[in-house]
């Protein structure tokens, strides 16, 4: 770890600074449906346009990027996600729940580019680097995810209307991360360069490898997104626990997603990368079996904190194989394509999750994500599978 380049060091300063926005939407976006929403069914909508908005721009981030370079893309969106803040706090003020809703989708499409800083971190290092550099800039999480609940404690009380003052001191990390996107060196990348080489995009989704990677970054999202997302409401709105108690229990699920990247590159030298995948679905489904047979507030804590390890190792480990399984010319379609799935299971999985969770309760929110882990193991034992295979025939 220590033989990473400075440039990834300030690279996952800079991912603290964007990641911060989730943590807090996260937390305060139940509380702000509840309060301003139409109809109880639609409180979760906030959060979920977070994850819609990322999923929106997405693709488009890796494209812009490819067009007009790393820096230049990120302060553009960081730009938009300071203008969102600012709108999220007049919303709030004004007590529109539909803007509060734009503005928040404005957050997540800066969300998707802060995605990139991973890319960008990786492309500082040699492949053999990729989990441990992966894991430095998911160390920016880490921060962002005792900040960002913090902020909103801070900022809930700041102004007359209950939360605005959330957004403000949203908007001044914003303002910091401009400030320092100015001064970081980004590498120049290759992956422009012949940008229409390589295998098709359909034999490239086709691969194994490539198709194990996706889909394990897609079901860390969904599942982690589903039930995260009706976490806050379950507890505090259907169960009553203290505000104080939710906050203490989304903030360590948030803090379990990012800690454990201080030793996941380690995990995946000692048991490979399809060990620590396996081990990702199987902390989710233990994760899933807790909550289902534990609603008290230890069985939320040790249901939530298992579910972040779990999507750490998937995230971390389907991450590293993805940058291992494509060539340079081909990284801004595989990237583009990876977030757009990825995101979008999201989107579909935290738009649900209020609906799911008001009309059929915390125990169905659970279930339906059993399937979504099935698949993952399906494409897991697939990629093996034929790796191994081949590892025999060389």
């Amino acid at each position: 770890m220590f033989n990473i380049p400075l440039p990834v060091w300030l690279i996952a300063l800079a991912q603290t600074l964007g990641m911060v926005t989730a943590p807090i939407v996260i937390f305060v976006g139940g509380f702000l449906g509840v309060m301003l929403a139409p109809s109880a069914s639609m409180a979760t909508l906030p959060i979920a346009a977070l994850v819609v908005g990322s999923a929106i721009a997405s693709m488009p981030a890796a494209f812009i990027m490819q067009k007009i370079g790393r820096r230049s893309g990120f302060i553009y969106a960081t730009m938009l996600a300071l203008l969102g803040s600012i709108l999220a706090f007049y919303s709030v003020r004004n007590e529109n729940f539909w803007g509060l809703c734009f503005s928040i989708v404005l957050l997540g499409m800066h969300l998707a580019f802060v995605q990139q800083f991973r890319f960008a971190a990786l492309e500082w290092v040699k492949p053999e680097q990729a989990a441990t550099t992966a894991s430095v800039v998911l160390m920016g999480g880490l921060v962002a995810a005792w900040v960002g609940p913090e902020m909103v404690m801070l900022g809930k009380g700041l102004f007359t209307q209950t939360f605005s003052g959330v957004f403000v001191l949203l908007a001044i990390s914003h303002s910091l991360l401009l400030l320092l996107l100015n001064f970081i060196p980004f590498a120049k990348s290759n992956h422009s360069e012949h940008a229409d080489s390589g295998r098709s995009l359909k034999t490239l989704l086709a691969t194994p490898a490539i198709g194990a990677a996706v889909t394990s970054g897609a079901v860390a999202y969904g599942v982690m997104s589903l039930i995260m997302t009706a976490t806050p409401v379950s507890m505090t709105e259907i169960q009553n626990f203290p505000l104080q108690e939710t906050k203490t229990v989304i903030q360590s699920h948030i803090m379990a997603m990012f800690l454990p990247s201080l030793i996941t590159p380690f995990l995946i030298r000692w048991f490979s990368i399809s060990g620590v995948l396996l081990l990702g679905i199987l902390s989710m489904v233990l994760a899933i079996s807790i909550a289902i047979f534990d609603q008290g507030y230890w069985g939320y804590w040790t249901a939530l904190v298992l579910l972040g390890l779990g999507w750490n190792f998937l995230f971390v480990g389907g991450t590293t194989l993805l940058m291992q399984s494509y060539q340079p010319q081909e990284g801004f379609r595989v990237q583009a394509v990876n977030e757009v799935l990825v995101f979008s299971t999201q989107a579909i999985m935290s738009l649900m999750a209020g609906w799911l969770v008001f009309s059929y309760g915390w125990f169905v929110v659970n279930i339906l994500s059993i399937p979504l882990l099935i698949l993952a193991l399906i494409m897991l034992s697939r990629w093996y599978l034929v790796n191994t295979k081949q590892l025999r025939d060389e």
